[in-house]
């Protein structure tokens, strides 16, 4: 009896947690160096900063070169950044933000599908571009969702893009764009791709009592 109670308990736990195995990858810049991220423009800079960034830490500052195309940001191509989010377990994408020059329109986070020849899936991260502070944005997804989940949930299928578990199974590059006019400049810190954060809720911790209440 106590077997079968213990293992009811196991099954109700794992039930609550969800899975426990989706990797996790982060990017402070706090080593002096870009940690593989890209321009994502050919009129846009990259340069890594020692201090300024979220707790006085490094951080990536994202400008446009003369001529710009009124975006700048970051994209990364490697691996554990790219592939597979279902495989990896990716459901959620945190990024701090702080707008330093130019007058700002959009920040997104985007998903580009396999190659450089397809657009991309974004999601609009905030409309807040208060200059001088450090803004952390996150946004959370299944990467499984149907077009209408995704579009319901606030994603943007840009032209030349397959679905979106297509591209979630198969993602070339991930990229923080940033939009707006003048000489832009912004800054990226604290980038992460995980899985959100579950609780154990209290009714679950009923059905664990009533077990032995039953037995």
């Amino acid at each position: 009896m106590k077997r079968q109670l213990c293992a009811s308990f196991v099954v109700v736990l794992l039930a609550a947690v969800g899975p426990v195995l989706a990797d996790e990858v982060y990017e402070g810049w706090n080593d002096g160096v870009t940690g593989g991220w890209e321009p994502n423009t050919n009129r846009t800079a990259l340069e890594v900063y020692t201090d300024g960034g979220v707790g006085n830490s490094g951080y990536l500052r994202s400008y446009e070169i003369s001529g710009g195309w009124d975006a700048v940001g970051a994209l990364q191509p490697n691996e554990p950044y790219v592939g597979d989010f279902v495989t990896h377990g990716y459901a959620r994408m945190e990024v701090a933000l702080q707008f330093f020059e130019g007058s700002f329109t959009e920040a997104r986070f985007r998903v580009r599908y396999m190659s450089g020849s397809y657009n991309a899936w974004y999601y609009p991260l905030t409309t807040d571009f208060t200059p001088g502070i450090w803004h952390l944005t996150s946004v959370d997804f299944d990467p499984t969702w149907s077009d209408s989940e995704a579009i319901a949930a606030g994603w943007v299928q840009e032209s030349n893009t397959p679905s979106f578990q297509q591209t979630m199974a198969n993602v070339y590059t991930t990229e923080i764009r940033v939009m707006g006019t003048g000489e832009l400049a912004v800054g990226l810190d604290d980038f992460s791709l995980g899985e959100p954060v579950t609780t154990i809720e209290s009714t679950t911790w009923g059905q664990v009592k009533s077990l032995f209440d039953h037995q």
